[in-house]
């Protein structure tokens, strides 16, 4: 096994467990509450790729495209290379949650790859106001808003979320960029087995 499989292999199982514990909402339902951020409400037509490096030196991409399916589905094909290349099409059912849509994939490289990227927390989806200058606090969990910034060309905020692992309970950071009226952010910066993943947006069409 190659030293980049191996890699692979330590970094999906805390990761697994990690995601299982985040609260997750339906991705067509999430935001008829809050109205916040239109996160996972895509629609046909849609694509975005992504840049992907790690402190520990990896880099690649992933890519996902949006198109009509069955029965009010769509189908997402995502595509990319991180550690090995993969290429699979699921479909997204009105009542999926994200979590429920990331692990469908038959491919466990996927998940490992754009987990991070596609569930976010429900804090960060249910409690952030996407205005410079927001501030939430509630026990070890935090959420400040502050710049805003550019990425391939699309205007977003960033916000800084703080929290305790669920295992180590040590603090830990994500930071997001967002623009509210898209179904995914901008970048990504977070946490990930020893290591620091970003997911930074390099293309985007069918908005």
């Amino acid at each position: 096994m190659s030293k980049n499989k191996k890699l692979l292999h330590l970094r999906f199982i805390p990761m697994i467990l990690g995601i299982l514990l985040i609260p997750c909402i339906s991705g067509f339902s999430a935001q008829e509450g809050s109205q916040k951020w239109n996160y996972f409400q895509f629609k046909a037509g849609q694509f975005f790729k992504y840049q992907i490096k790690s402190e520990r030196g990896l880099s690649g991409w992933v890519s996902i495209k949006v198109e009509a399916g069955d029965e009010g589905a769509l189908n997402i094909a995502i595509a990319g290379n991180w550690m090995g290349g993969w290429s699979e099409t699921k479909a997204l059912n009105q009542d999926m949650s994200a979590l429920e849509f990331v692990y469908s994939f038959e491919n466990f490289e996927i998940p490992n790859a754009v987990s991070n990227l596609l569930i976010a927390n429900e804090d960060i989806i249910q409690k952030t106001v996407w205005q410079e200058g927001f501030n939430w606090a509630e026990g070890s969990k935090a959420i400040t808003v502050g710049r805003s910034r550019t990425v391939a060309g699309v205007e977003g905020v960033v916000m800084v979320y703080t929290s305790k692992h669920f295992a180590t309970q040590k603090s830990e950071t994500r930071t997001y960029c967002v623009n509210s009226d898209l179904p995914l952010p901008l970048s990504v910066e977070c946490p990930a087995a020893n290591d620091t993943w970003t997911y930074e947006l390099a293309e985007i069409s069918g908005n």
